[in-house]
């Protein structure tokens, strides 16, 4: 008996044939996206690898909107991608457009497994196709955290990003690796430095964080659009003990080497703080909004309630629950 796959069979929809990666899509400077107009009963995109959204009886996604109205754009990875979703009716874009009175749709622009560049580099490449746009929220947040961990080898001057050795062995023709493979311990190779100290993986990743930051603050003063950093929460970082599904499944994530077992330390709430820290520093007197969603969800989350699927993604009460305090925190923030 598993308690994964009883409890969550929509997570099947976000392997297997979706994530194949003869079916993955490949661009210029990105590496890797989404495959296109997959459609399934859990996850559909459009001609480009956009997810779709479903809210207010319509069905749009990045490229496919009315280039005459203003849109609200929800940038990230697969969190807000929606993967744990049981439909594109319950992502993060979906659930702020159904619950958000304003006129302006919230558009799904998210990248599974995207790092800050690529976040970035991909608004660069379509932003053409965007209609005006008056808001920009960033959720994300961790991927950078974990790639932190990576080698200096994979990170290079400019940070990792995962499939960095199936984009490599491709290089030289290699066999595709499997994914434990991306951070399984190899022989140090002579002049290769050792993982940075938490301290450190803190530090450069708020670095690499403030400087796409800076470029995206460059875009939205040029739009006139507001600009929200939201740093996503981490299961751990909410509450100590999750509802008695969460329990159920973490449990068994944690026999297969989950995020807990394999970055302990990144789940402990003294991490959490001294990212924060770092990040408020940092992000202060940029003109940038700062939004540390860990004590929203905190503060608001009951005991019992089930949010997560795992540690990083929501159910689809979670993403409800989330979109409505992130509208709600957006909102006030806006009126202060």
């Amino acid at each position: 008996m598993s308690a994964v796959s009883d409890l969550t069979p929509q997570m099947r929809g976000y392997v297997g044939e979706f994530m194949d990666p003869d079916n993955l899509g490949w661009l210029p400077y990105i590496m890797y996206f989404h495959p296109v107009n997959f459609n399934s009963s859990i996850v559909s995109t459009d001609a480009s690898g956009f997810r779709y959204t479903i809210a207010r009886k319509k069905r749009y996604s990045a490229t496919t909107l009315n280039r005459a109205n203003a849109v609200r754009l929800l940038v990230g990875s697969s969190t807000v991608f929606g993967t744990g979703a049981s439909s594109d009716r319950h992502t993060l874009a979906s659930r702020l457009t159904e619950n958000d009175l304003r006129p302006e749709l919230w558009i799904n622009f998210a990248g599974r497994a995207f790092n800050s560049t690529q976040e970035l580099l991909l608004f660069e490449l379509y932003r053409h196709q965007l209609p005006p746009i008056k808001e920009i929220v960033i959720f994300s947040g961790l991927n950078e955290l974990v790639l932190s961990r990576l080698p200096s080898k994979l990170r290079g001057e400019h940070g990792g990003f995962f499939f960095s050795q199936n984009f490599f062995d491709r290089l030289t023709a290699k066999r595709m690796s499997a994914i434990s493979a991306w951070f399984r311990k190899k022989p140090k190779e002579a002049g290769e430095v050792d993982v940075l100290s938490l301290e450190e993986q803190i530090a450069y990743t708020t670095g690499l964080t403030l400087r796409r930051l800076d470029s995206w603050q460059i875009f939205a003063q040029a739009m006139g659009a507001r600009l929200t950093y939201v740093l996503q929460p981490l299961a751990d970082w909410v509450r100590p003990c999750g509802s008695t599904e969460e329990q159920a499944i973490f449990r068994e994530l944690d026999t297969h080497g989950s995020l807990r077992e394999t970055y302990r330390d990144i789940c402990s709430l003294a991490t959490h703080e001294a990212y924060v820290k770092c990040l408020n520093e940092g992000i202060n007197g940029k003109g940038v909004n700062f939004l540390d969603f860990t004590p929203v969800l905190a503060k608001a989350a009951l005991p019992d309630q089930w949010l997560f699927v795992d540690r990083i993604h929501f159910t689809d009460e979670g993403s409800d629950v989330v979109a409505k305090l992130l509208l709600n925190e957006l909102t006030q923030e806006h009126l202060s």
